[in-house]
């Protein structure tokens, strides 16, 4: 027999509103806002996802905060080291975030290569077609 821990409503909130400092701040630095409305309609960070343990919880609540963390520091360090290890540091939280059910397509070079938010240049594999098939 095996006694799992329920997540608390308080842990629950966090994560809603980790999630919500993402797609209002952390994301408009990488991505252009049409790519934002697509990730948000495909399910990204959907919180309703995961299975809502304490274990979970935490990891989810923990990811979040070192990827944010991350991302808010990025280009303030020049040197190479810290930017590799960054770079371990931050595919080992997305990667967490996925085995922890949250939806979250994305790689350290989405995020690390350039901070440029332009529509010509996204870093994003998802692309809304310009021509559709008439039936």
């Amino acid at each position: 027999m095996k006694i799992v821990y329920s997540s608390t409503y308080e842990q629950e909130q966090r994560i809603e509103n980790l999630v919500s400092y993402f797609f209002d701040f952390v994301f408009p630095k990488y991505f252009p806002e049409t790519e934002i409305a697509h990730f948000k309609k495909i399910g990204v960070l959907k919180s309703e996802a995961y299975a809502e343990t304490l274990k979970r919880a935490y990891q989810i609540m923990t990811s979040l905060q070192v990827i944010i963390t991350i991302l808010e520091r990025n280009g303030k360090n020049e040197q190479r080291s810290v930017k590799t290890k960054m770079e371990l540091l931050l595919s080992k939280n997305i990667q967490l975030l996925n085995e922890n059910g949250m939806f979250f397509p994305f790689f350290s070079n989405h995020f690390l290569q350039s901070n440029d938010v332009n529509e010509e240049n996204s870093s994003m594999l998802y692309e809304e077609p310009t021509r559709q098939f008439l039936n």
